[in-house]
């Protein structure tokens, strides 16, 4: 018997908001009243096709503005906590490619299997990988080039950016036990999971920081930094 493909169910979510030319975000959110906001990166290929990271379910309108840049082409499953839209995708573009990291290969693919690698997909079409000094393997850093000599800088769950702090429970246990409100930088959750050793993580921030041509960095949970992103990035560092 052939499995029923996954159903297309969208929850709440924000206007595809531009960064810069040929790459956009939309903040989603997530089930069970979980006021935590996830984002879904949009970024124009060179043929002109679409990469998606970390798949957000959108709504009718919200899917024809998307199809609008572009016909998505690459799906980034960037770590094993991102992944519960990437079925949906893969069922209403048959032929998009669904690549994430190879250490955590097995577990993407108990959800949906990957076409390939992210170390094989994505350096052929000029996006570089990292995986920042102090951290583990588990997700990557992808610099998306940009007009101008510019690139930006994509994470996941390395670094949040969630300035204010959310009400009810769920804000109380992310403000006070995982650390993930209230600032820029890695949470309580991230330090435990992701980061092997947080001064050479910063260590490693700030050399990016440094780099001519910054233009962006978009976090898997809370606001894209596209102003004073060197700054923002030094103090990320700092806060660690």
């Amino acid at each position: 018997m052939t499995a029923s493909p996954a159903p297309w169910r969208h929850l709440p979510h924000g206007a595809i908001e531009p960064l810069a030319p040929g790459l956009w975000c939309v903040s989603g959110t997530l089930p069970g009243g979980n006021p935590l906001p996830r984002n879904m990166v949009v970024y124009q290929l060179a043929d002109g096709g679409l990469l998606i990271h970390s798949a957000v379910n959108l709504d009718p309108d919200g899917m024809q503005a998307l199809e609008a840049l572009g016909t998505p082409r690459v799906l980034v499953v960037p770590n094993r906590f991102h992944r519960m839209d990437a079925p949906a995708w893969k069922a209403r573009y048959p032929e998009i490619r669904v690549v994430g990291p190879a250490a955590v290969r097995a577990i993407i693919e108990k959800v949906v299997p990957l076409d390939a690698t992210s170390e094989e997909a994505l350096p052929p079409l000029g996006i570089r990988l990292h995986v920042p000094d102090g951290a583990k393997p588990d997700e990557h850093w992808l610099e998306l080039p940009l007009a101008g000599d510019r690139h930006a800088l994509v994470c996941t769950d390395l670094l949040f950016n969630c300035r204010e702090h959310f009400p009810g429970v769920g804000g109380f246990v992310m403000r006070h036990l995982t650390g993930s409100t209230g600032h820029f930088g890695t949470t309580r959750l991230s330090r435990m999971m992701l980061v092997r050793d947080q001064r050479a993580l910063a260590g490693w921030l700030r050399a990016q920081a440094d780099r001519p041509g910054l233009a962006a960095v978009v976090v898997g949970h809370g606001t894209p930094i596209v102003d004073d992103v060197a700054a923002e990035l030094r103090a990320a560092a700092d806060q660690g």
